[in-house]
Parts: structure tokens; sequence; C-alpha cells
């Protein structure tokens, strides 16, 4: 099958990464044998992939397209969606132009793309929409009035919805209502990179990876962490680039621990699992999260995690031998929690963690999840 996959933007270090979720699955659909090409635009005053323009190279045997033009910010009410869907259009042209026709269009992230009237015409001439929902403001119901308007607009005409976690199924229904398009869960995929590491360390490591943004408040993970282990043979790495960078700096400096707590801003992939796999538990205490690949990863490298109640990786799979919830309230809990980890890591079966991790999220199961999606009629 010829497939696109269309994601937010092409993921690199200088835009924190965006767009791997969506990079990856088309990365592992490649792998499979498919024919992928891997579309993506920058509409935006200063932010560009490549090259303004149209660009387009290859990586590992996938055809990356992207194209750059200076735009508005989208600010709410102001987002110019026929200006925006009139350059998709044009730019899903070129795609076509060069490339040929394709038999399904995969759309991640289609409540924050707004593309729906970009893509009607595609569906008109019999070829497959699939979309795949991970964005939290769909799943906090936070969408205003002109997004809401914009994304039930695909569900006129989308063969498939695909939601990354059970919590998004609820959400997504109340904004679609009666229609009857099939909503379907299938997680994010973990990639190969993550596996178990065999190196010994001194101490214990706690690790938290994501963007550094308020919602998944690494803050609280830094309270908790110092008032349980200053001056204990602990420490804990925080793996990720956002607008909390600075802020966390200055709470770790403030708080005298620079010598145990570690941030090290966005990595590349690889250096992520090797700091993920030689680490102790990963602590996740978001707010909100429509998935939480950090939490799967650190379950492939075999790693037990802490977690809050609100993370769906956890939700859909939840069980005791992976780790522990906590409600994102509560911090006296995480740190109760934190505690326990640190004395008995060794309860936690990392075999036991690893294995489970690559029967429910490989790339194996998640290609056969997509193909039986695709292959429907």
């Amino acid at each position: 099958m010829k497939i696109w996959v269309i994601g937010r933007s092409y993921p690199e270090p200088s835009n924190n990464m965006m767009g791997s979720f969506e990079y990856e699955q088309a990365k592992m659909l490649q792998k499979n044998g498919e024919e992928v090409y891997y579309l993506c635009c920058s509409l935006h005053l200063n932010k560009v992939i490549k090259g303004w323009g149209y660009q387009s190279w290859e990586e590992s045997g996938m055809k990356i397209c992207t194209y750059s033009k200076h735009f508005f910010p989208r600010v709410f009410p102001l987002y110019f969606l026929k200006l925006r869907n009139h350059l998709w259009s044009k730019f899903l042209q070129r795609v076509c132009e060069k490339n040929g026709w394709p038999d399904i269009i995969h759309v991640h992230y289609p409540a924050m793309m707004m593309v729906a009237d970009a893509l009607r015409p595609f569906h008109q001439m019999g070829i497959k929409i699939v979309v795949t929902e991970h964005w939290t403001k769909v799943l906090t119901k936070s969408l205003d009035f002109i997004e809401i308007k914009a994304y039930r607009k695909y569900f006129e005409y989308i063969d498939t919805c695909i939601c990354v976690g059970s919590p998004l199924v609820n959400a997504i229904k109340e904004i679609k209502g009666n229609n009857i398009t099939p909503i379907y869960v299938v997680p994010n995929v973990v990639d190969q990179e993550f596996q178990p590491s065999m190196i010994k360390h001194d101490g214990f490591e706690f690790i938290a990876v994501g963007r550094l943004v308020k919602v998944k408040q690494f803050d609280q993970i830094v309270r908790a962490f110092t008032k349980c282990f200053r001056e204990k043979p602990a420490r804990l790495t925080i793996v990720g680039g956002g607008e909390e960078y600075d802020t966390l700096k200055k709470l770790i400096n403030n708080l005298s621990m620079k010598k145990q707590i570690m941030l090290t801003g966005s990595l590349p992939r690889r250096q992520v699992a090797e700091r993920i796999a030689n680490a102790d538990c990963l602590v996740c205490y978001s707010r909100f999260e429509t998935f939480g690949v950090p939490i799967i990863e650190a379950w492939a490298c075999g790693i037990p995690t802490i977690t809050t109640t609100m993370v769906a990786a956890v939700i859909d799979n939840f069980d005791s031998r992976l780790g522990m919830e906590v409600p994102f309230n509560d911090i006296d809990n995480l740190e109760e929690k934190m505690r326990y980890m640190y004395d008995n890591n060794s309860l936690f079966d990392k075999k036991f963690i690893s294995r489970f991790a690559q029967e429910n999220f490989s790339e194996r199961v998640i290609y056969q999840q997509l193909k039986r999606i695709y292959m429907e009629q």
C-alpha cells in the first residue's frame, strides 16, 4: 500500500522533536514493507523545515515531503482556515504530481491540524482517510468553538478514527455526536532503541522524560525528590526541552540540588534510550497524558514506573507488576511511592516488564493492528 502519513512537523531538537510520534509510526510502516511518505507543513512566521517552500528527501527508504511558508500564528479567533486549507491543498497536489496518488492518508493530531477541507477531495476520489488523535486539548475538552467546528468536518467523511488511549474515545464521541465513524484504540509504538541495559551503576536514579511544560509538573517531581533524597545516594535526571527549562533550572539552584538533579535538555532518541535503560525508575506526575510514550519506553527497558492515574498508557494497561500509580494532586503520595521504589526496586522483575512492553507496544504488534484497520472495507 502507498500510505501518506501526515504529521505536525519534522522532528528535530530545534522544535523539541515535534512530530516524533507520527514520524516513528511512519518509519514502522515503512520497515514492514509499505510504501510510506511522511508529509508535514510549517505555516509560521519564522519556523522552517529544511528550507522555505517545497522540500523532499529520503530517509531509510521513506520519502519525506515538507512545505514551509511565512504564515500568521494560530491565535483564537484568527485561524485563517480557508487560507491554511488552500496552502495544504496546493502542497498535497504537489506531492501527488511528484509521487502519484496514495491508497491511504493517515492524519495525526487532526484537531490541531485543522485540514479537513483539504483532505475531503481525496475521500471523494475513493482514497481511505484515517485519523489518529493524540491531543490533550481534545481529552480535556478545551477546544474552542472554531476548533470544534473544524474538527467535526473530518467526521463527515473519514473512514476511521483511532485514539492512542481509551480516555480519548469518550471525549471524541462527545464532539462528533451521533456520527457513526468507528473509533479504535491503537497505542503508540515503542522504538526498538529501547532495550534493557546490563550496565550496573552506583546509587539509585529516578528519571523523568517529556516536554518541560507546566501540565507535566516536573517542578513537583523536583520538590518531592529533594524532600526525600537530599544527601542520599540517589539522583534525578530530567530529559526534555521546553518553556519550563529555565524555571526548573532556577528551582534546582535555589534548592541547592545541582549535584543530585540534572537537566539534560532535548536529546536524540538514542541518548534518551540510554538514559532510561540505565535508570532505576521513571516518574510521570502529569495532570493529563493522552498516552505517555516515556512510560512504554521505560517498560521496554524493563524499568518500573511511578505515574499519575491520568496516564492513558497505564489506565489501559494497569498492572502492579509494572509500577505504581499516584493521584496527580497528592505530592505526599508521590513522595511515599518514590521512597518505596527506592527501598524495594528489586521486587520489580525487569524481564517481565520488558516482555510486557514487547507484547503490547512493539512495532510488530502495532503494525498488525494498523494493517487490519487499513484493510477494512
